[in-house]
């Protein structure tokens, strides 16, 4: 029996030498894809957080585009020189080569799409708006509804693909769309504000993420691809292997396989996470370094006031004329108003909101990742939708749901306070600014 044992163990023994990615094709860590995971449906609430006196009346939904292609093939070109140039010396490792054939996968898979909106972000969308209409059944009648969009395509994909979806469930809702630059001010604040888009570039942020890169990112994964690094300092590695981290982190998003631990443990992609995680707040929120980017959302927030506000006068006139039904086509009431952007236009607007675990003021940036998490607030499909919720009484509620999850509008305040309070407490972050 002992000898038995030992063939057997030999045989296995042999057999996994011979076959490497299957002893080793352990899948990394789906929320360490940071904001290039795709949205995880089975994070969010079951339950509506009113009871059933309070009724949906509109909805505010203000989102990020849905899963996407690498964004250009700009950011394979160094890796990919660095490979060739290895191979052509000799200096290249099997490690190495497989990661050469799974560039050439994405570029053979991208096509001429790079950027745009993936069949896999087109099912989010569809599947997001159809959440949208049960969680709001208001947008099951005869209502119209808003919808604006930044000027770039997979955005503008976003829209249509989510809006597509809501009047195939309606075929009543009246959608009016828009998109274009002019538009800008409100989705793209990171461009149009030219101070705040300034500090983006170059900024004292800087010193504070070299820090964290030098501290956490690991140089062997880079190694792993190259017989010797040659004249590649500790940095150019580090560089590199957050050059494979974002290929890696990409590969869900637009239908690949997802990535295994051939090129890097679960441990270097937490890293290569936690280093990217920092980057994403240090550069996109209000943090103690700078306050520029909630002055830049200000628009944006105080547009959503604004519209929130003229949907419900036009209901007070509707219900002072008691009118059960619009006079015409175009007097049907607005009960919703989209606005499609980008990681870039969420990020801002919910640190200048205070929205638990999208605000962290501590200063201390080695345990951000543990209060601030780009995978819970700006994964792909990322979406906030701000609730106004009628009572019998006449008084408006507001609910909060971000990315599925309910959350209390005010930190360590009720789920459902008053609307005039709330729009008073976000009125009073936008004077805050000045």
């Amino acid at each position: 029996m002992i000898e038995i044992k030992k063939v057997l163990s030999l045989i296995a023994g042999i057999f996994m030498a011979f076959t490497p990615a299957l002893a080793r094709n352990t899948l990394l860590p789906f929320e360490m894809e940071g904001s290039m995971m795709p949205y995880d449906f089975s994070q969010e609430s079951e339950k509506a957080v009113w009871n059933d006196s309070l009724k949906p009346i509109y909805v505010a939904h203000v989102a990020r585009h849905g899963a996407r292609f690498i964004s250009s093939e700009k950011k394979l070109t160094r890796i990919s020189r660095i490979l060739s140039e290895a191979e052509a010396n000799g200096n290249l490792t099997k490690i190495g080569k497989d990661f050469a054939r799974l560039l050439q996968e994405v570029k053979e898979t991208t096509g001429e799409r790079w950027g745009e909106l993936s069949e896999v972000g087109c099912e989010e969308e569809k599947r997001l708006a159809q959440e949208l209409m049960e969680t709001a059944p208001m947008l099951k009648c005869n209502i119209s509804v808003e919808a604006y969009s930044s000027y770039v395509p997979r955005v503008v994909k976003t829209m249509y693909e989510y809006c597509g979806e809501l009047s195939l469930r309606n075929p009543k809702i009246e959608i009016n769309t828009g998109e274009g630059r002019r538009y800008d001010y409100l989705l793209r604040c990171f461009e149009s504000d030219a101070a705040y888009g300034a500090y983006r570039k170059r900024g004292n942020w800087e010193a504070v993420y070299d820090r964290m890169v030098d501290s956490v990112v690991p140089v062997r994964p880079a190694r792993a691809l190259l017989r010797h690094a040659g004249d590649k300092n500790d940095k150019e590695l580090k560089q590199l292997t957050l050059e494979i981290y974002d290929v890696l982190q990409s590969l869900r998003a637009f239908g690949m396989a997802a990535p295994d631990d051939r090129f890097m443990n679960a441990e270097e992609y937490r890293r290569c996470w936690e280093a990217d995680n920092l980057l994403h707040y240090l550069r996109n929120t209000d943090t103690p370094l700078s306050k520029l980017a909630g002055k830049a959302s200000a628009p944006l927030l105080a547009r959503i006031i604004s519209d929130a506000d003229n949907a419900l006068g036009m209901r007070l006139m509707r219900m002072a004329r008691n009118e059960a039904e619009p006079r015409s086509a175009g007097d049907t009431p607005v009960c919703g108003t989209f606005y499609f952007g980008h990681a870039e236009t969420l990020m801002p607007l919910l640190s200048l909101m205070r929205i638990e675990g999208c605000h962290d003021d501590t200063g201390d940036y080695g345990t951000l990742s543990q209060r601030w998490r780009d995978y819970e607030i700006v994964p792909l499909g990322a979406n906030l939708d701000i609730l106004l919720l009628g009572s019998p009484s006449g008084n408006i509620h507001v609910a909060l749901r971000l990315n599925g999850r309910y959350l209390s509008p005010v930190p360590g305040g009720g789920k459902t306070p008053l609307w005039q309070d709330y729009r008073n407490y976000l009125i009073s972050l936008i004077r805050e600014l000045d």
